[in-house]
């Protein structure tokens, strides 16, 4: 099985379509897949896991973003794991794993993602929204299996594990106009986790 993704798009395929040309919007859902699948398949190997991918705008998102984190405004990815994570260098595990995993599918979380912000995002670095929106998949499927950026060391380990994800989605979808870099690459770009 892998990763089973559920995508839910609370912006409308017009809208979507719209934000990811010229990717159509099930080309875009199919790359948010394929990003979210590839994060958690270098981060945890084979393991069978579900993830939550949800599509917003900026009002939704600006009431997301006051009600966890307590901030006013839209962010352009909040992350909301279930899991408590430990990271043994760069790999994550349960923190209370004993060895043994729950049984069956492990759902990691939800990860939400504005799509007006990853626009304005995109805009100003020149780059496409439909490869913002692929990096913050990346970036909230990293915070849901334990990776943080609090922390200097933690910077470093997530900005590798996500320039690793990029690298392979490079090589399997050539259709995209790719752009070097992560999140941690591009000045003044914020992100946070819902946890």
């Amino acid at each position: 099985m892998g990763c089973a993704v559920t995508i839910h798009d609370r912006i409308g395929h017009e809208r979507l379509t719209s934000a990811a040309e010229p990717l159509s919007a099930d080309a875009i859902l199919s790359l948010l897949e394929a990003a979210i699948a590839e994060t958690s398949h270098q981060a945890l190997g084979s393991r069978d896991v579900e993830v939550e991918l949800t599509l917003h705008g900026d009002a939704e998102m600006e009431r997301l973003n006051f009600d966890h984190m307590g901030e006013r405004g839209p962010t352009d990815v909040l992350s909301f794991p279930l899991h408590e994570w430990s990271l043994d260098g760069d790999r994550p595990h349960l923190a209370d794993d004993d060895g043994f995993g729950p049984p069956g599918v492990l759902l990691l979380g939800d990860v939400v993602i504005d799509v007006d912000q990853a626009e304005r995002q995109a805009a100003e670095g020149g780059w496409s929204a439909a490869e913002e929106m692929v990096l913050l998949a990346v970036h909230g499927t990293l915070h849901l299996v334990g990776h943080d950026h609090a922390e200097l060391d933690g910077e470093a380990a997530m900005r590798d594990a996500e320039h690793d994800v990029l690298r392979a989605l490079h090589r399997k979808h050539r259709e995209v106009d790719w752009q070097p870099g992560s999140l941690f690459d591009r000045a003044g770009h914020a992100v946070t986790s819902g946890t």
